[in-house]
C-alpha cells in the first residue's frame, strides 16, 4: 500500500496543482474581464457625455429654430399687413385722382362758362363802343 499510497498522493498533488493552474487562469481571465468591463464603462460614460452634449446641442438648435419660425411668422404677418396698408393708400390715391380728375373738369367747366361770360360782357362792350363811337363820329362830321 505504500507504494500505492505516494503515486496516488502523486496524482492528487498534479491535480491540485492543475486545478492550482486552472484557478490562476481563471483569476486572469476575470481580471481581464473585469479590465474590459472597466473600459466599457469608461466607454458607456463618454458615450453618455456625448448623448447629453448632442441633446443640449439640439435643445438650442431645437429653440433656435422656434425662434426663426416665430420670427417668419412675424414676418410675415407684417408683410400681410404692410400690403394690406399698401391696397388701402393704392385705393386711396385712386380716390384722390378721382376726386381731382372731377374738380379739373369742374374747374374747366367754370373756366369755360367765366371765359364765355368775359367772352359775352366783351362782345357787349364792344357792341356799346360800337354805338357810342359811330355817333361820335357823326358828330364829329
Amino acid at each position: 500500500m505504500s507504494n500505492s499510497e505516494p503515486s496516488r498522493l502523486d496524482r492528487l498533488e498534479m491535480l491540485a496543482e492543475v486545478i492550482l493552474a486552472g484557478l490562476q487562469e481563471t483569476k486572469e481571465g476575470l481580471q481581464e474581464l473585469r479590465a474590459g468591463l472597466q473600459e466599457t464603462k469608461e466607454g458607456l460614460q463618454e458615450t453618455k457625455e456625448g448623448l447629453q452634449e448632442t441633446k443640449a446641442i439640439a435643445n438650442s438648435k431645437a429653440k433656435s429654430i422656434q425662434a426663426l419660425c416665430e420670427e417668419g411668422r412675424q414676418d410675415r404677418e407684417q408683410w400681410r399687413q404692410d400690403r394690406k396698408e399698401w391696397q388701402q393708400d393704392r385705393r386711396r390715391v385712386f380716390e384722390w385722382m378721382s376726386r381731382l380728375a372731377a374738380a379739373q373738369a369742374d374747374f374747366y367747366e367754370v373756366q369755360a362758362d367765366y371765359l364765355h361770360h368775359v367772352e359775352r360782357i366783351d362782345d357787349r362792350l364792344t357792341d356799346i363802343l360800337d354805338r357810342l363811337t359811330p355817333q361820335d363820329s357823326n358828330n364829329s362830321d
